[in-house]
């Protein structure tokens, strides 16, 4: 027991021995020069260590580098392109003690990397060899005799060294890079961009092939995580295409990307791209794009054919989901000299407008509109009464909210859309063609091959919105529409019923869509077929009238005035449309009128003459009638006005008009009726006039 204790004494000192040598004998300085001169020899940089480096045996032998930095490349001023606060190479022992560094793996604390394109094009990334450098180097790590260079002959010129040469013996493996800072510079463009908190795993098995990474950044604000592979490495420092194939994965949405980065293309990066976003107006926000508060522009997915380049994005052959409705097409967003311009030829299911106005169609109006206002069932008659959509018009007062039109000043645009249906407010269409152009804050559209309500259309529009009060033009002609749910629809007016043209001129200006409707100008003209006032049977009226009733004319909302054609034009001031040439014609005579219609009030004012005639007899009887309030329940009565113009003719009309009542108890009551609303005294009889004439 003695011997071994003795034993196992010597081979403890030994150890310690061996320990204390390898402590004070190991290699620290040839590491540092044998980096320094790999580096140099292999990218023409300078590796400057400010620290003595350190050694540790646990968990693993490493040596510790302080305060590394790599130079730009030769020619190229400013801050490093590498800085590392602590550089941990991790290699054998043993062959470090023959001064022959195997590097197994490394791990980058705080480094900070700049990628800087200078104004004539030269990149801190781009990679030289150094052939001389590389041959003593290649002698001081394998201990072997540096050969001299052969000699060359003059007139031969020296071979151009390929840029990786220096690497074809490059491996990495188990790369860590911790808590670190991406920069990169473009001072052709102005671009300044920083991703912090970038954590790195990277493994490389050979220059050809390609680097495996994964890890994460934080670029304005948003942390996202990434994986996937770039490669083959050569061509990152040669700068022949590399191809990427990447997933992220962040808070604000997620991408797949398969593309090929070829830096010396104009359009460098190009390919396949997969993304969606739960919000694309915050991720726009997010890429330094934001958008004026809105509604609008939420969840997207997107799929397609993209470039990226210094002068913006480009999809085509794209498939987009946004905001509910779904398209396919071609779109591009560049930087222009003070705003981005968007440039996009698209197919579009829908386009609901009150999504992005911020002005929703009214819940009543929505709930009992048609689903395709294009399709009417029977194109040959009126379309029947419908009291619930007129009064769910009504309901929707114009709104008082302040207009928003700066997104026009934050981008021009050139858009041509294809849409299967068309809404804005109430109004709907089937099938559209849309061009719109935004300029300075301008936007000018023209729609055409415009599917609505049973017709055709086209017109324009434009909303200038450069400075308040907002100012609106449209053009318009409708063809063969269906008025009554375009009326109800547009304005709230569905007392007017039939197939017919339609056209207006509007303009306006004023800070709310309230002011605009106020302040408009403009004037129109319709012309239907056969069709119907709605709520109102002038027949019946009639014979009311004769049967000594003179509130027969009132509303009523299944009743209805049928007629064979109807004109009329009018001009609009501030608003208020006014009219002077209405005819209505129809089986049992005509109809003129004028008056006027109050846009803002949503209420109108009319004085219609109905020449009517018996069907069985010649004798016509012109009825002066007053109609006036709110356009969904106005109030229709007679014209006392007109009638107190000549109340004696009044009386003689209506005497001829009751015809066999001239002489009866119900006729004289007709004529002292009226006479007692004009203020005349009733006229004296004999007792034996209230008597039927004989047989």
């Amino acid at each position: 027991m003695r011997y071994v204790l003795y034993a196992l004494l010597t081979l403890a000192g030994l150890a310690a021995a061996a320990a204390a040598f390898v402590f004070i004998a190991f290699p620290t300085d040839f590491v540092r020069d044998e980096l320094a001169a790999r580096i140099k020899a292999r990218t023409g940089r300078t590796l400057t260590i400010t620290q003595a480096p350190s050694i540790s045996f646990y968990p693993e032998p490493s040596v510790k580098l302080y305060g590394v930095t790599v130079s730009p490349p030769p020619g190229m001023s400013g801050e490093p392109v590498l800085s590392i606060d602590i550089l941990t190479l991790k290699a054998p022992v043993w062959p470090l003690l023959w001064h022959q560094l195997t590097v197994e793996s490394f791990e980058l604390d705080h480094p900070k990397i700049v990628l800087r394109t200078t104004a004539d094009g030269q990149r801190s990334w781009d990679l030289r060899k150094d052939t001389a450098n590389e041959t003593a180097l290649r002698g001081s790590t394998t201990g072997e005799a540096a050969s001299p260079p052969a000699a060359t002959d003059p007139a031969t010129p020296a071979a151009k060294p390929h840029p990786i040469a220096g690497l074809k013996d490059l491996r990495l493996h188990n790369v860590h890079i911790a808590s670190g800072t991406l920069r990169v510079i473009d001072d052709r463009t102005g671009l300044d961009e920083t991703l912090s908190d970038l954590t790195l795993d990277l493994n490389l098995d050979g220059i050809e092939s390609p680097a495996r990474i994964e890890g994460a950044a934080t670029w304005s604000g948003e942390a996202t995580k990434f994986k996937g592979t770039v490669g083959p490495a050569s061509n990152l420092v040669s700068g022949d295409p590399v191809k990427l194939d990447l997933t992220f994965d962040g808070r604000l949405g997620k991408a797949s990307i398969a593309a090929t980065y070829s830096p010396h293309e104009t359009t460098p990066l190009g390919g396949r791209i997969e993304t969606s976003a739960s919000s694309l107006r915050d991720l726009l926000g997010w890429l330094k794009h934001p958008l004026p508060a809105g509604s609008g522009l939420g969840p997207l997915t997107l799929a397609g054919n993209f470039g990226l380049s210094s002068e913006g994005f480009a999809a085509r052959d794209a498939t987009l989901m946004l905001d509910g409705l779904t398209g396919k097409g071609d779109f591009s967003v560049t930087h222009g000299k003070d705003k981005p311009m968007l440039r996009a030829n698209l197919t579009l299911d829908r386009l609901d407008l009150n999504t992005y106005l911020g002005d929703p169609a009214p819940a009543s109006a929505a709930a009992t509109a048609a689903p395709a206002p294009a399709a009417v069932k029977d194109a040959s008659k009126p379309e029947p009464a419908a009291p619930e959509r007129a009064a769910a018009g009504q309901a929707s007062a114009w709104s008082d909210d302040p207009i928003d039109l700066s997104v026009l000043r934050k981008l021009d645009a050139d858009v041509t859309l294809a849409l299967g249906a068309l809404q804005w407010r109430s109004i709907k269409s089937g099938h559209a063609a849309l061009r719109a152009v935004v300029k300075d804050g301008v936007l000018k559209s023209r729609l055409n091959e415009l599917d609505l309500y049973g017709g055709k259309g086209s017109g324009s529009v434009s909303l200038d919105g450069r400075d308040t009060p907002t100012r609106l033009s449209a053009n318009f002609a409708l063809h063969g529409i269906q008025v009554q749910p375009f009326l109800s629809d547009a304005v709230g007016f569905g007392k007017l019923a039939g197939r017919g043209d339609l056209t207006f001129a509007l303009a306006g200006n004023g800070q709310s869509q309230h002011e605009i409707v106020k302040g408009l100008l403009g004037q129109g003209r319709i012309e239907l077929g056969e069709g119907a006032i709605v709520g109102f049977d002038l027949a019946a009226g009639v014979r009311g009238l004769q049967s000594g009733q003179l509130k027969a004319f009132k509303d009523q909302p299944t009743a209805q005035t049928g007629f064979s054609s109807l004109t009329a034009s009018c001009t609009i001031t501030n608003g208020v449309i006014d009219n002077r040439d209405l005819v209505i014609a129809s089986p049992l005579g005509q109809l003129t009128g004028a008056g006027t219609v109050s846009l803002p009030d949503k209420t109108l004012d009319y004085t219609a003459h109905s020449s009517l005639a018996d069907a069985g007899d010649a004798t016509a009887l012109t009825v002066p009638l007053r109609v006036n309030g709110p356009w969904a329940k106005p109030a229709v009565t007679l014209d006392l006005k007109t009638i107190a113009k000549n109340p004696q003719a009044a009386v003689d009309t209506l005497t001829k008009a009751v015809g066999k009542f001239a002489n009866s108890k119900q006729g004289k009551a007709i004529g002292d009726l009226i006479g007692g609303l004009l203020g005349k005294a009733p006229k004296q009889t004999d007792p034996a006039a209230d008597q039927p004439p004989p047989q």
